[in-house]
């Protein structure tokens, strides 16, 4: 299915080429080159951009459909009040691919009538769905129990943490609050560690690739086998006492993070024979009201061992999560 979410903000007048709609707003030409990740052209995929027949909150906005021809490429051409081509963000679509999409513009010279550079030529790339697997899935906000040094295991399986502090059996994730100060909403900082059980077990951030970012699937396909380091440090600081000072600020987590991570690692003879792999979407947040910790992380684990299959089909293994902690996003 289609995203049905056009960007805030985006004010066009689109029309597919030869479909004769009028506007006094200038007129917009972008073409779409999309290949796979072979770099081939991918003929035959289906894309939808947005127009409207008039001003926006006047007209009717509607979706218009093309299809990318033998060399993988199709023109949107209308009219765009700001510069910006109004595709659907993951709006290209074939079956036996993951949706992806083109971020056009926006354009800031107008000559002529015609936003320039006319007829800007973009490449997207679509990626062939592989062989996804169900996964735990959940974007975990929890409140760490006990104090400052105090390590406490959490059980990625059980959502929980073990013993004395929940029902967990495996502390797959050791977290320890090192730093909680909150003295008001505009002044507060805390930082966390994360070890693990057993050698072997680690984290690793990975640099996912640019020519995926519009993809609906832009990680590597599996997990690397090695490279995982023992510690993970996270750290977050709001100072904005006095305005005219400007803020200080410190996040070590952002929406654009991605990290590998393995646990439950059983080693002989030096070679891995056993061990769960996972992937971490947006980084691990920290924070503190003075007395406890609250983590924050977006994971997807794989429960079958030695599996580095990072694919997720979208059916969660988890049951019964509240909608916040829910994700269907492969």
């Amino acid at each position: 299915m289609n995203t049905r979410v056009i960007l805030a903000g985006l004010l066009l007048s689109l029309s597919a080429t030869g479909f004769g709609q009028t506007s006094s707003f200038p007129r917009i030409r972008v073409t779409v080159h999309v290949v796979g990740e072979d770099g081939q052209p991918v003929s035959g995929a289906d894309a939808t951009f947005v127009f409207n027949e008039g001003p926006v909150g006047f007209g009717t906005v509607k979706e218009v459909p093309v299809v990318t021809d033998e060399k993988g490429n199709f023109t949107a051409e209308g009219y765009s009040e700001t510069g910006t081509v109004g595709f659907v963000r993951r709006s290209i679509h074939k079956d036996g691919y993951y949706e992806s999409g083109v971020n056009a513009g926006p354009f800031y010279e107008i000559k002529d009538g015609r936003w320039q550079p006319w007829d800007q030529a973009y490449t997207t790339v679509l990626r062939k769905i592989g062989k996804p697997v169900p996964m735990y899935v959940r974007h975990a906000s929890i409140t760490v129990p006990g104090g400052i040094n105090e390590p406490r295991g959490y059980d990625l399986l059980d959502a929980d943490w073990v013993p004395p502090y929940g029902k967990g059996h495996s502390p797959d994730f050791i977290v320890t609050m090192t730093d909680m100060q909150y003295r008001s909403w505009n002044d507060h900082e805390a930082s966390a560690t994360i070890t693990f059980s057993n050698e072997g077990d680690g984290i690793q951030e990975v640099k996912l690739p640019k020519e995926w970012a519009n993809s609906q699937f832009n990680w590597p396909r599996e997990a690397p086998e090695s490279g995982y380091g023992p510690k993970h440090e996270a750290h977050r600081k709001w100072l904005n006492v006095d305005n005219r000072q400007g803020t200080t600020s410190l996040d070590t987590s952002n929406e654009n993070q991605a990290h590998f991570f393995r646990v439950r690692t059983v080693q002989k003879d030096g070679k891995v024979i056993g061990a769960l792999y996972g992937k971490i979407r947006g980084g691990i947040s920290v924070g503190s009201d003075g007395k406890t910790g609250v983590l924050s992380f977006f994971y997807y684990l794989n429960p079958t061992s030695l599996d580095r299959n990072m694919e997720f089909t979208g059916n969660n293994l988890f049951r019964g999560l509240k909608l916040r902690e829910d994700s269907h996003i492969p």
